[in-house]
């Protein structure tokens, strides 16, 4: 996963690069005023990449379907296909709640 963000996040830092013309006026096309040079402008980029990230991030948990399956939710899944008994199902819930 942290490959994934890490090459989403370079993918879409390609573009900035590629548009980074400052030009005569020393902003890049028009941007100079909103997101260009000094602190501010900073600030402003790394919220965006922030935002971003924080986007992708959510995006590739939801795709995924959230958290994970828990010991329990297997056994429970066995149960119901009946590749256990009931009296092993209970043995092995007693287990897992020690």
């Amino acid at each position: 996963m942290k490959n994934y963000l890490f090459s989403t996040g370079m993918v879409l830092l390609l573009p900035v690069r590629a548009f980074a013309d400052t030009g005569e006026r020393g902003c890049w096309y028009g941007w100079g005023h909103m997101m260009g040079s000094g602190f501010g402008g900073i600030v402003m980029w790394i919220l965006l990449l922030i935002a971003v990230v924080l986007i992708v991030y959510a995006l590739m948990r939801t795709l995924k379907g959230g958290a994970e399956e828990t010991p329990l939710d297997v056994l429970k899944k066995r149960y119901a296909k009946g590749e256990i008994s009931k009296e092993q199902f209970d043995g092995m819930k007693k287990d897992l709640e020690e």
